[in-house]
């Protein structure tokens, strides 16, 4: 017979199973919500690296795919119920969306247009004529080859030229190398030559010689002159020919140059060149804005090459500086900015952190590029809100182009007043949309980073001086990651500074669209001579005006046998060299 302690103590049983079951679900649900989030997370993994891979490296998507996924949005906002939201709110949501949808409208029609013009032109190309192009070849020096036919000769009196057929191809011969002999005669005066030397006594002073003081060469008793230094450090940081190739190029021109000795041409012409530099930076520290952004560098140790890193600071429409660091720490780039006294346009990265803690008065700015970013790293997983995030900056960046009047001036309450509804319908998106996304994730990441960093990312709206991002930094360390793929590792953290006083001078001629070999072969031509204290005069910024200085052009017209040319013999002048490699 069963007692009602027997159904007590089964009653008991049976909820500690209930209980252990409970707990053992929960840690099944779980466990089983960790593998799932363990899996989309291999998924985007997987996804990122498959397009790293195999897929294009530019970060685009169709245009219309995010205008279709933003016109959809918009148009839900605009239908908003009344109970969600306050009617104030409800009425000026509607007015944005009305708004953003008739831009978007427009601009769909505007590419439709444009797509049939674009066809329209490629059947026009079809239908034309091919030829070859014409080519500009006035500068080029031309030799002129006659041939005859066979039996006939100059002067033949039998035939009459009545034409000629002339035909034209461009050919290569080596790089021209010219030894500059330079001839320094002695004088002494015409009186005390005629004196016989026995006439001379003890208490008289020595006969003094009389010669030209040696002109001085980029690097002391050096071999090479400033137009072939310069050649060598265009071809290594411009060009991305390590010295090992060069050495090869000379070889096949007929001027061997060992490897070493180009190294230490190299080195030379750094430390001279590193005045500049640092002028150059010491200017951009008093500058308002900077952009920056760093990429890696290897540097070779005995066993393992370690990590250093170059820093781009860009100093807009004046000067780009590149700065080696050993560490790309939070200290190391506060020490870099030490000093500056500006706004500073970055990726959010944690380096700069440590600069924004011990200076107050760096004001940070924020990139759209990256925060698109984050976003394109979600279409694997999320396309439908990813696309919306991309289609929001996409518009963001449209209405930064119509702030431009038609000659590319930039209209800043024009800008504000197109991009402060854009701005305010996104946040309201990411505000509903946010805390209903499982977290980690990759779209939650987009989105908490544009949160996170609202306030530097719309510092544009209230200054005109600032970009939508930081794009222009990381285009000037593309050419060092290029670069980087030839000479791969930096010997020493000497050869990482040389690398970037150079690329400093010819990122920043490139931007004033300066020549980069002719700049340099005429800075070193002038260096060994000119005022340290004035080297910011020579910056590619400051080139054009300081070359037509009179000072300036003396200097280089007194020195063309340097690299610039072979200086007219005066009257006087003694016989020119026996040596077959003289120069007159």
């Amino acid at each position: 017979m069963i007692t009602l302690d027997d159904l007590r103590q089964e009653n008991a049983r049976l909820a500690a199973e209930k209980a252990a079951w409970l707990i053992e679900k929960a840690t099944l649900s779980t466990t089983t919500e960790q593998l799932n989030a363990r899996v989309l997370e291999l998924l985007v993994e997987i996804e990122t690296w498959k397009r790293r891979l195999f897929g294009q490296k530019a970060e685009r998507v169709r245009h219309s795919e995010a205008q279709t996924s933003l016109l959809e949005l918009l148009e839900q906002m605009g239908r908003l119920k009344q109970g969600d939201l306050d009617t104030a709110e409800v009425a000026e949501l509607a007015e944005v969306a009305d708004e953003l949808l008739d831009d978007l409208r427009d601009e769909a029609n505007e590419d439709k247009e444009g797509k049939g013009k674009k066809s329209e032109a490629k059947k026009a190309k079809k239908g034309g004529t091919k030829g070859r192009r014409n080519l500009d070849v006035t500068d080029l020096p031309a030799h002129r080859i006659v041939i005859y036919p066979v039996g006939i000769t100059v002067g033949d009196e039998q035939f009459v030229k009545v034409g000629e057929e002339v035909s034209r191809h461009i050919d290569y011969q080596p790089h021209s190398h010219v030894v500059i002999e330079i001839i320094r005669p002695k004088f002494i005066e015409a009186s005390k030559a005629s004196s016989p030397a026995s006439s001379v006594t003890s208490s008289e002073p020595a006969v003094k010689f009389l010669v030209a003081d040696a002109p001085e060469l980029p690097i002391s008793k050096g071999l090479a002159g400033p137009g072939l230094i310069a050649n060598v450090v265009v071809r290594k940081y411009a060009d991305h020919l390590p010295l090992h190739r060069q050495e090869r190029i000379f070889q096949r021109d007929g001027v061997p140059f060992s490897r070493s000795t180009l190294c230490r041409w190299v080195q030379g012409a750094t430390k001279l060149l590193a005045h500049i530099t640092e002028a150059m930076w010491a200017e951009s520290k008093t500058a308002p804005l900077l952009l920056t952004d760093a990429c890696g560098v290897l540097i070779r140790e005995k066993e393992r090459c370690r990590r250093g890193h170059f820093q781009v600071f860009i100093d807009p429409g004046r000067h780009i500086n590149f700065r080696f660091l050993p560490n790309s720490d939070g200290d190391a780039v506060a020490a870099e900015l030490q000093g500056f006294r500006g706004m500073l346009q970055a990726d959010a990265a944690a380096t700069y952190h440590e600069s924004l803690r011990q200076n107050p008065d760096i004001v940070e700015v924020g990139c759209w590029a990256h925060a698109r970013r984050n976003f394109f790293e979600a279409l694997g997983v999320d396309r439908g809100r990813a696309l919306v995030g991309i289609g929001f900056i996409s518009t963001l960046y449209d209405a930064h182009r119509k702030a431009h009047d038609e000659h590319g001036i930039l209209n800043a309450a024009k800008r504000k007043a197109l991009a402060t509804p854009i701005l305010d319908s996104m946040l309201v998106w990411i505000n509903a949309e946010r805390p209903g996304l499982r977290r980690p994730s990759t779209i939650e990441r987009a989105m908490g980073y544009i949160e996170r960093h609202w306030k530097p990312l719309t510092r544009f709206l209230d200054d005109g001086r600032l970009r939508l991002d930081n794009n222009p930094s990381e285009l000037e360390l593309r050419h060092q990651v290029v670069g980087r793929k030839n000479w791969l590792f930096c010997a020493t953290d000497g050869g990482a500074t040389w690398n970037s006083i150079a690329v400093s001078l010819i990122a920043s001629c490139r931007i004033h669209k300066v020549e980069p070999w002719a700049y340099l072969r005429d800075v070193l031509t002038l260096l060994p001579a000119w005022s340290q204290t004035r080297a910011l005069e020579l910056a590619p910024a400051n080139w054009q005006k300081t070359r037509e200085q009179p000072e300036a052009r003396k200097h280089l017209e007194d020195r063309r046998f340097l690299g610039r040319g072979v200086p007219h013999p005066a009257d006087d002048d003694p016989e020119p060299p026996s040596s077959p490699n003289g120069v007159e």
